[in-house]
This record gives C-alpha cells, structure tokens and sequence, in this order.
C-alpha cells in the first residue's frame, strides 16, 4: 500500500495526464493549474499547446467543428493537428456555461487560438498541451486582447470571438475599445460581435458608439450589429436612425439594413422614408430598399411608386428600373403592363 500511494503522489507532482481537458484525446497533458494568466504559461512554453477554461456570457451555443454536411447526422470534432472541415455552432447546440480556449506556441508566440466547448471532441494527435484550468477573468481578457492586436489573422480572429463570448462584463468595454481606435478590419468585426454576443451591454455600447464615431463606413457597419442584436431596443433604434440622423448616407444605409432583416416593419417604413426625404440619395437608396425586400414583397410598392404622378420623375425612374432588374416574373409583368398602357 504504501509503495502504491508513493507512486501515486510522484505521479500527481509530476503533473502528467492526470488533469481532464474536456473531450479532448491522444495528447500529453501538463497539469499547471497554479497560473492563473495566460501570458505567464506562453512564457513558459516552448513549442506546444496552452489550454484554460473560460466562463461565456449568458446564451452562448457550443462551438464546435462539424466533418460533415450540416444535416441532423452530422459528425462533430475538432483536431489540435489536421484543419477543419466547418467550424461554429448552430441553433440546437447545447448552451454553454464555459468553453475551452486552446493556443498554439512556437518560439514564445501565440500561432492560432481555437475555441470548443467542453464536450466537443477534440483530437489531439499527440499534441503537447499545458493545462491551466481557470484563469483569472481580466489577465484571460488582457491576453486575448493582445493576442487580438498582434497576431495574423487566424489567431487574433479567434482571440477576438473568445472576448465577445467571455462572460467578463469588461469584455464589451474590450470591443468597443477596439472599434474607436480604427483598427481597419478589427474595428467591423468588434462591432458586429458586439451586436451578435453581448446583447443588453453590447447595444448600449453601439448606442454610444453612433454619438462618439465619425461619420463614415465604420459608423455606418453600426447599423448592420444592430440588426444582430437581440435586445428589444436594438430595431426601435435603427429606425430612428432611418428618420432622423443628421447623416444621410447613415440613414440610407439603415434603411437597406430594415429591409434585410426587418421586412415585415420595412414596408411603411420605406414608404415614409419615399414621402418625407429630402435628400435626393436617401431616396434613391429607400427606393433600393424596396427592391431587396424577400420574394415578390417589394413589387407591389415599387409598381405604386412607379405609377404615381405625384412622385418626383427620379423616383418613378428607379421604382421602374428596379422591376426591370428583378427577378421576380410578378415584377416583370407589371412593368410590362405599365410600359403598354
């Protein structure tokens, strides 16, 4: 008895397999649970793979890799080793309270960053991974932050959806730091996880965002996250956008976003917007609007707005040249009709 407990307690020291990385398999773990800052453990490690648990913010699907077509009989799994087929999560993945952020290192610096839930299965293929299990909340979001900031693509894109699912309060503040500095692409993709996963703190900080941004494209890719956004507030301010904002192209824009994603609210919202603009472009851009509302919703108003005598001549101009450009054989017809009379 007492030969086997020296056995056991050498093997718990050394901090070999005995830590569980959630389903993941065929990979050498080291149990270094005493770090609790991401960075520390990078530092430490040479060539290999870093690994911590993180808590997710309120309604966050389990991500995942899918090797199959997405049908009811897919396959799911990710791989330390081999790239993936498809990778993201779908509307009947389970919830997750926590997910798994795996780091790739060589030479001291973060290469890719994968994130998985703990039961998706992860293949290791003889993988060296240290495992730090809980990480203290704000060194896990400075860390990310920075990986996020100066890593190529693979990595400081992963890095930056980990922030948004993070279930830190100061991860939204992370986002919306990262679209006021004008960081090119990072800034776009900061406003769109901020509508798509931070919900009631993430369309406050869009709110914010439209008062503290400039006019321009960064600005307007605030309309599009807020069509993302799952708070009740998040269309009534899109639509005061479309009326009121003292930017034209601003209003335009969230106009086509209506469209999109709000048809059914669209259609007297676009109707308005063609009887009280004043602007020549935002007009044309609501007449636009129309011709993007799904199937043949859009037909009906655009033939109205062609055939009235009481539209200005480039309206009834681009309502017509629409139904010329559309698909839809209703949409056709009608302006045959119009065309004959």
């Amino acid at each position: 008895m007492k030969t086997w407990m020296t056995g056991l307690l050498l093997a718990m020291l050394s901090g070999s397999a005995w830590a569980q990385v959630g389903a993941l398999t065929h990979a050498t773990v080291t149990d270094r649970t005493s770090i609790i800052d991401p960075a520390v453990a990078v530092s430490e490690i040479s060539n290999g793979w870093l690994a911590f648990n993180m808590p997710v913010v309120e309604g966050t699907r389990t991500p995942c890799c899918w090797q199959g077509n997405w049908t009811s009989n897919r396959e799911v799994g990710c791989s330390l080793q081999t790239g993936q087929h498809s990778y993201g999560t779908s509307h009947d993945s389970p919830l997750a309270t926590n997910v798994i952020v795996y780091a790739r290192v060589s030479g001291g610096s973060v290469k890719s960053v994968q994130i998985v839930g703990e039961d998706c299965p992860v293949e290791g293929g003889g993988a060296e991974v240290t495992w730090i299990g809980t990480t203290n909340d704000t060194a896990s979001l400075d860390w990310l932050d920075r990986v996020t900031r100066s890593s190529q693509h693979d990595a400081g894109d992963s890095a930056l959806y980990a922030t948004a699912l993070h279930a830190n309060p100061q991860a939204t503040k992370h986002l919306q730091d990262l679209v006021t500095e004008q960081h090119s692409e990072l800034s776009g993709q900061a406003l769109f996880w901020l509508g798509e996963a931070r919900g009631v703190s993430g369309y406050r900080a869009l709110d914010a965002l439209l008062d503290e941004l400039p006019r321009g494209e960064t600005r307007q890719q605030v309309n599009f996250a807020l069509t993302q956004n799952d708070s009740p507030e998040a269309l009534a301010r899109l639509v005061d956008i479309s009326r009121n904002d003292a930017d034209p192209e601003q209003r335009g824009n969230a106009l086509f976003w209506l469209a999109q994603e709000y048809p059914e609210q669209a259609e007297d919202l676009l109707l308005d917007a063609v009887s009280s603009e004043k602007d020549g472009e935002v007009l044309e851009q609501a007449v636009f609007a129309v011709s993007q509302l799904p199937g043949s919703r859009g037909t009906p108003i655009l033939l109205q707005l062609a055939q009235d005598p009481e539209q200005p001549r480039e309206i009834r101009r681009q309502a017509m040249f629409w139904l010329a450009n559309s698909d839809d054989n209703e949409a056709l017809a009608a302006l045959e009709e119009l065309l004959t009379r």
